[in-house]
């Protein structure tokens, strides 16, 4: 009784430090320590806006990576507030006024800059950005404008590829945030600046399929696949994306030679089950069950095969063998329990993953660092009239 009582009183403060620690962890995760020593809600001048754009740019091009982009969030989610959009005007002005003033250097700059509002849009999004939407859409639009400025402004092969890569990954975190449309706004410009990205025509032709427009998705499928052949990925939505078209001889050889393949990956168990689907469709159930069985030798772990395959069985009437299937699979230390260890294949093909873009994050990361240099010498210059012509618009 009295360990009850102890309990009962101890429950309350306990779980009241408990909320505490949760609460202060939360907020700490969102802001991280302040940089720049700015209060919520401060109003701060342009000048000084631009004094600390300033700063976060220097800390940034002398490889500063970890704090800069956290500077810039603080800066942006202070000045940028969602109750008043005058704000954001503000903000915008200072912002471009600086680099105004230091693209007169050197126009590569803008892609050191670009890939530090990519990479704050990206923390933004991390943390959840609950009361941030200003300042997370403000600093995404640097980020797309920022590469397509010097797309333009260059006009050089080297400049679209590198603008295309940050509009892949821009369409990347839009997608993780289930903005299909926007994202596939990025992703059809990124595919018109280099018609060779394979991760935008991908990303792409899976917001077409996901909107069932299928014969869009086809055409950027074929795309991709002519620039790269041995793309599994691409080949197993075509097969799936042809197959709602009843191109279903198409689809079958596609399916077929994926699991013919002898270093497998997340792709080649789906591929398996839709190639027994299109077997059972057709009425050949021996067919059906011949893939399976090779599926779940190849896959014991996969419970979905055995599922399956299970049904296969009891349809042709092996109910017993079908009903042992499904036990075995059930049991506690069987292949349910362990299911959960293995990637759900379908849940990767409907799912968005961040090693689809991780190549080309990795991409911008090397195209900011290695202009580093350029941005510090270009801050450390004179600061020119910022009423003189340039090649960089405001």
């Amino acid at each position: 009784m009295r360990a009850r009582m102890e309990r009962k009183h101890l429950g309350g403060p306990l779980a009241w430090l408990a909320a505490a620690a949760w609460l202060w962890a939360s907020q700490a995760a969102w802001a991280q320590s302040p940089t720049l020593g700015l209060r919520a809600g401060e109003e701060i001048k342009p000048e000084r806006i631009q004094e600390l754009y300033r700063k976060v740019l220097t800390d940034w091009s002398t490889g500063q990576v970890d704090r800069a982009p956290d500077e810039l969030i603080e800066l942006e989610t202070t000045v940028a507030v969602d109750t008043d959009a005058r704000t954001h005007k503000t903000l915008l002005k200072a912002e471009q006024e600086v680099i105004h003033q230091v693209g007169q250097a050197d126009i590569e700059v803008l892609v050191p800059i670009a890939v530090l509002h990519h990479e704050a849009y990206r923390r933004l999004l991390a943390r959840g950005g609950r009361g941030h939407a200003l300042a997370m859409i403000h600093t995404r639009n640097m980020a797309k404008d920022l590469a397509l400025l010097y797309q333009e402004q260059s006009g050089s092969e080297g400049a679209a590829l590198v603008a295309s890569r940050l509009l892949t990954s821009l369409g990347g975190l839009l997608l993780q945030a289930a903005q299909q449309l926007p994202a596939a706004g990025m992703f059809q410009k990124a595919v018109e600046l280099d018609g060779h990205n394979v991760p935008a025509l991908l990303a792409l032709a899976t917001v077409y399929e996901k909107n069932a427009q299928t014969e869009s998705a086809v055409k950027l499928l074929r795309q991709a696949l002519a620039i790269e052949p041995a793309n599994a990925e691409a080949r197993l939505r075509l097969a799936l994306n042809l197959k709602r078209l009843d191109q279903t001889k198409e689809s079958q050889k596609l399916l077929a030679d994926l699991t013919a393949e002898k270093e497998p990956s997340w792709v080649t168990p789906l591929a398996y089950q839709e190639l027994a689907r299109l077997a059972s469709a057709e009425g050949k159930g021996a067919e059906a069950e011949k893939v399976l069985r090779q599926a779940v030798e190849r896959f014991p772990q996969d419970l979905r095969l055995r599922i399956q395959l299970a049904a296969v069985l009891d349809h042709r009437g092996a109910a017993g063998e079908a009903t042992a299937m499904i036990e075995k699979a059930l049991e506690p230390s069987g292949i349910g329990a362990k299911a959960g260890e293995v990637a759900s294949a379908r849940y990767l093909y409907n799912a968005v993953r961040t090693d689809e873009f991780a190549q080309t994050r990795t991409y911008l990361d090397e195209s900011a660092k290695s202009r580093f240099q350029t941005l510090a010498q270009a801050l450390s210059a004179p600061q020119a009239d910022a009423q003189a012509s340039t090649g960089v618009a405001r």
